[in-house]
C-alpha cells in the first residue's frame, strides 16, 4: 500500500535486522476496524476534494480499499488539517511531506495517549527493555510516563488496532539487537509507514 514514508519514526533500519521467531495467529478482524474505513473514506473524499475532481477521481476506489495503520481519531484530525493546510498554501504545489510532518504535530497533541488501547503496546516495549536491555520494567513504565503527552501517542494511539497489532507482535518476537533504540524502532517503521494512504 502506498504510504507517507516515515512519518512517526524516521529512522531506516533494515528488515534483516529483525529475526523473528514462531509468533501468535494473527487475529482474523479488530475491533476498530468499521471505524478506520469511515475515517479512510473521508481522507479520499479530502484528497479528492484537493485534487478538483470529487467522485470522478481516478485513485478513489483505491483510496478506500486501502486500509492504513491509523486509528479513526488520527485519520480524522489529519485529514481536516491536512485538507486546511493545502487549501491555504500559497504555493503552486505546496511540500506535501512538509504539511504532513507539521499536521502531525498538531494532531499528536490532541490525542490521548493514556487510552486503555495503549497499554499493552507499553507493556510490551517495557518487556522487551527488560529482556534485551536488563532495563526494569518499573523503571522503564516511569520514563515513558514522563514524556511528553505528544510523544506517548506517537508510540501507542496514533496507531489502529491493526497497526498495534504489528508492533507489539514484533516488540515481543523480534531478536534483539546490538542497538536496541533502532531495534525498537524498527519495529514501528512498517506502521508508521502505513499511517496514510497516497497513490503513487
Amino acid at each position: 500500500m502506498p504510504a507517507l514514508r516515515s512519518l512517526a519514526l524516521p529512522i531506516a533500519v533494515a528488515a534483516s535486522m529483525l529475526e523473528l521467531n514462531a509468533c501468535s495467529e494473527r487475529p482474523t478482524s479488530f475491533p476498530d476496524r468499521d471505524g478506520v474505513i469511515a475515517a479512510q473514506a473521508e481522507w479520499c473524499a479530502a484528497l479528492a476534494k484537493l485534487q478538483r475532481a470529487g467522485a470522478s477521481w481516478e485513485h478513489l476506489n483505491a483510496c478506500k480499499a486501502a486500509y492504513p495503520t491509523a486509528s479513526p481519531t488520527y485519520l480524522r484530525a489529519m485529514t481536516s488539517c491536512f485538507s486546511r493546510r493545502m487549501e491555504a498554501a500559497t504555493e503552486s504545489s505546496p511540500d506535501r511531506s512538509q504539511i504532513i510532518l507539521e499536521c502531525n504535530d498538531e494532531v499528536a497533541v490532541k490525542l490521548n495517549p493514556d487510552e486503555p488501547t495503549a497499554a499493552q503496546v507499553i507493556e510490551s516495549r517495557c518487556a522487551r527493555m527488560a529482556r534485551c536491555e536488563r532495563v526494569p520494567v518499573p523503571a522503564c513504565k516511569s520514563a515513558f510516563s514522563k514524556l511528553e503527552g505528544a510523544q506517548r501517542a506517537m508510540f501507542t494511539t496514533i496507531y489502529n488496532a491493526t497497526g498495534r497489532y504489528e508492533i507489539i507482535d514484533c516488540l515481543e518476537n523480534a531478536s534483539c539487537t546490538d542497538n536496541e533504540e533502532a531495534g525498537r524502532q524498527a519495529c514501528y517503521k512498517p506502521t508508521s509507514d502505513a499511517l496514510l494512504w497516497f497513490p503513487d
